[in-house]
């Protein structure tokens, strides 16, 4: 009796050393992101990831395995904004746009520039009375020059594709002290869904662009202005860009009260659908030719 307990151990021992080898051999065989998950995004669809970078900014647009890429956030945000675009299985980044040269949006570009190739950047032009002598700025500059890669300054009506989405520059349309009132604005379109990125653009910049800008302002999604600051609700912008959906990127409990209450006062009178990354953290639609929905990543 011993001995035919210890065969029953021995065949069941066999078995579970055999399936383990063949689950190995089926895993060997899926692709791994660089945060150990398996990509979860159809390369025959399009993305666009608001990514939770707590008090800043950073956006993906996904086609695939290349990518546009709108900000990065700060710097020590620069290896999450990695290991995330590494988790989309991002392979190329054709365009990354710097939407001002302010710590919260391009702190961590200099981990982005150096784990990625990148096609062209794009910044808007600064000049004697806007360039910044920060640390971070002349780092940024350094990590593009050290790698060649194209820079191109933002110009109104320039736009830029990759296969199944486009993008197209609103502003800057003037040179301004104020560096969040240098931000490229720009809309992105993902296989006919329209989603607008306002940067930290307040109402002097949002003003110019309204008055100076003959573009088509409508939108499905937009990225609200500096967090959801008071100082971006420009109302005559804002109505024009006409959004179903709304996107806030701030961060948890920040010192700065973002969002304010006017911004959600406008977005709960305009009847938009309210997305938050500090309450909700990574926020993920998918793009197909029939329309968008917001995914759980």
């Amino acid at each position: 009796m011993a001995r035919r307990r210890r065969g029953r151990k021995g065949k069941h021992s066999i078995l579970i050393t055999v399936i383990v080898i063949i689950l190995i051999a089926l895993g060997a065989g899926i692709e791994k992101t660089g945060v150990g998950d398996v990509n979860p995004y159809s390369s025959k669809d399009a993305y666009v990831h608001f990514i939770d970078v707590g008090q800043g900014s950073s956006a993906l647009i996904q086609v695939g395995s290349k990518g546009i890429l709108i900000d990065a956030g700060e710097t020590d945000y620069g290896d999450y904004v990695v290991e995330y675009l590494n988790s989309c299985g991002i392979e190329e980044l054709e365009y990354v746009i710097a939407s001002h040269p302010h710590s919260d949006h391009i702190g961590g570009m200099c981990d982005v520039l150096d784990s990625f190739t990148v096609g062209e950047f794009i910044m808007p032009l600064l000049t004697e009375i806007n360039i910044p002598t920060t640390r971070v700025y002349e780092n940024m500059l350094n990590s593009l020059f050290d790698k060649d890669i194209t820079i191109s300054v933002a110009e109104v009506g320039a736009k830029y594709e990759i296969e199944g989405a486009s993008l197209e520059i609103f502003g800057p349309v003037e040179q301004t002290i104020d560096l969040n009132d240098m931000s490229v604005i720009c809309k992105v379109n993902v296989n006919g869904t329209e989603f607008m990125f306002l940067g930290d653009a307040e109402k002097p910049e949002l003003s110019s662009v309204y008055n100076s800008v003959a573009l088509d302002f409508e939108a499905d999604v937009i990225a609200m202005g500096h967090h959801g600051s008071s100082t971006s609700i420009h109302k005559k912008f804002l109505n024009a860009v006409d959004a179903d959906v709304a996107v806030i990127s701030c961060g948890k409990d920040n010192s700065y009260g973002h969002p304010n209450e006017e911004a959600l006062e406008y977005i709960d009178q305009a009847g938009m659908t309210l997305y938050r990354t500090d309450y909700e953290g990574d926020i993920v639609f998918k793009c197909t030719e029939g329309g968008y929905e917001r995914i759980e990543n």
